[in-house]
């Protein structure tokens, strides 16, 4: 038999807190520290001495339900693994700390962990592990101060139109539990176009002086704040803090407190009654009509109105200047813009941009203006609305094309061509129409021919017009299309030349046949 021997202990766990100072109605982190020093009742191998005084997979669970305090606690149980001898584990919990009167309160905890209790070994055999598993109950202790807190109660609608100044008025009051001697309020902006001031001397902070203030005790506070004409509409922070002297007479300041101002728009203004012309794809030349209002409560000069940037269009003419501008007065603006083939017909927003002059003369621009306006499909110029012929098979006619165009503006020296394919042929595929007027049709007249093994069907064809624009600009149609119906020729349905060779091929061997018998 072989010698056995043991090595036996256990870890000791002890808890603190780092930092455990709070103030009330704040959200903090507890920070519980676990520290392992543990105890070896017999020793032996370093190896095994050292696993009988480890925990391992330690667990912390704090118990909220037996705090005697407003403190609700946010975090579940934290695991930290193995806490070996001498080594510490931190356990963090977020903690919300309520209306809590100033004083020393105990947090209960509870920690689970297991160990090795003993490690018996021999010569041969391997060492065999007698496992524990230990819950304790245990507790830290926090301290809630006694000392003045702020907090901003009532921050009235602060508003101030970009290009003046106002006031920024908010309450402040002290919610903690001891008074503030000598405060000093600073206000700070957190915008560069946002200043407190004049705006002849814009500054980005400023301070308020409040004698005391004592727990629950509000104070009104107001404070001159202007915003630049540039600012965007838009609600702009104010930061505050608080100096102020503890019962030490050492000075001391609050966490940041944030309170905001509203900044409006110099003028506003509207796009209203848009109507388009040509507003279609692969259009080079279309129009936008509407009307520019100042909506806003002042008068502006020298405005102007432009296309802002858009992915889809390019402005050819789009910007219109329009003058002054009288509180609710409107005046017509006109752009035009080129509409590229590549667009998908639907409805796009555009922004419109107003820029004015302030009564300092500088130049000021607006929020862009989105409006919604339909594109167009693409629209050709002419079109086919009727086709007549009487040819048939081995007949040669004319045909009649009616082509209308359906542009805006008169275009010159119009001339149609026909294209055709087999079995249709023409020997006169032009068409001279001269000058058209919108919405005015005209006929095209060609000559055709169908061969004689034509089907009586319809056969495609198409017409390409060629016309002169009122800049004296040549364009071209695409191809038109057209179809030329064959109809039946008068003596009868028309026999193809195949036909006729089959029958006669067969007339002659009925001669044959009946001169064999002869």
């Amino acid at each position: 038999m072989s010698a056995e021997s043991s090595v036996y202990g256990n870890p000791e766990l002890s808890l603190s807190v780092s930092d455990n100072t709070y103030r009330s109605s704040e959200s903090a982190t507890l920070s519980i520290v676990a520290s392992n020093n543990g105890r070896l009742e017999q020793g032996g191998p370093a190896q095994y001495e050292q696993e009988v005084q480890t925990a391992q997979s330690v667990q912390m669970e704090v118990l909220e339900d037996q705090i005697d305090a407003p403190i609700d606690v946010k975090t579940g149980t934290v695991t930290a693994g193995a806490i070996p001898d001498s080594g510490t584990a931190r356990f963090d919990f977020n903690v919300e700390i309520g209306a809590a009167e100033p004083g020393t309160y105990e947090i209960p905890v509870e920690v689970q962990y297991k160990y090795v209790r003993m490690v018996t070994y021999g010569d041969v055999d391997g060492p065999e592990y007698v496992w524990r598993t230990v819950t304790k109950k245990k507790s830290v202790t926090v301290e809630v101060e006694d000392r003045p807190q702020f907090e901003v109660v009532n921050d009235e609608n602060n508003a101030v139109f970009a290009g003046d100044t106002g006031r920024l008025s908010f309450t402040l009051e002290n919610t903690g539990t001891r008074t503030a001697t000598s405060s000093s309020v600073q206000v700070t902006t957190q915008s560069p176009t946002v200043f407190f001031g004049t705006t002849q001397n814009p500054q980005s902070s400023t301070s308020l002086y409040v004698p005391s203030l004592q727990p629950g005790e509000r104070t009104n506070l107001s404070v001159q704040v202007g915003a630049a004409a540039e600012t965007q509409a838009g609600s702009y922070p104010i930061n505050l803090a608080v100096s102020y002297e503890n019962q030490n007479g050492v000075t001391e300041t609050s966490d940041t407190l944030t309170t905001g101002v509203t900044v409006k728009p110099e003028r506003t203004f509207e796009i209203r009654d848009i109507e388009t012309k040509r507003f279609r794809v692969d259009e080079g030349e279309a129009k936008i009509d509407a009307q520019v209002v100042n909506t806003g409560g002042g008068s502006v000069s020298n405005v102007a109105v432009r296309i802002g940037n858009t992915a889809v269009v390019t402005p050819t003419n789009g910007e219109s200047a329009i003058g002054d501008l009288e509180p609710g007065e409107s005046q017509p603006v006109s752009f035009t813009v080129s509409i590229p083939a590549s667009a998908e017909p639907g409805t796009n927003t555009f922004p419109f941009i107003v820029e004015y002059e302030n009564q300092d003369g500088d130049v000021r621009t607006s929020s862009p203006i989105r409006k919604s306006i339909s594109i167009g499909a693409e629209q050709d110029p002419f079109s086919v609305v009727n086709v007549s012929t009487s040819v048939s098979p081995g007949t040669t006619k004319t045909v009649d094309v009616e082509v209308q165009y359906n542009g805006e503006e008169p275009v010159s020296a119009a001339n149609a061509k026909l294209f055709v394919s087999d079995p249709i042929s023409t020997s006169d595929d032009g068409a001279y129409l001269g000058e058209m007027q919108p919405g005015e049709t005209k006929t095209a007249t060609f000559t055709i021919s169908a061969g004689s093994e034509a089907i009586v069907k319809a056969y495609d064809a198409s017409v390409e017009v060629r016309y002169d624009e009122a800049d004296g600009d040549t364009k071209y149609t695409d191809g038109l299309p057209v179809g030329i119906a064959l109809s039946p020729s008068s003596g009868g349905l028309p026999i193809p030349m195949s036909v006729i060779g089959v029958l006669a091929l067969l007339g002659i061997g009925a001669i044959a046949v009946v001169y064999r018998r002869r």
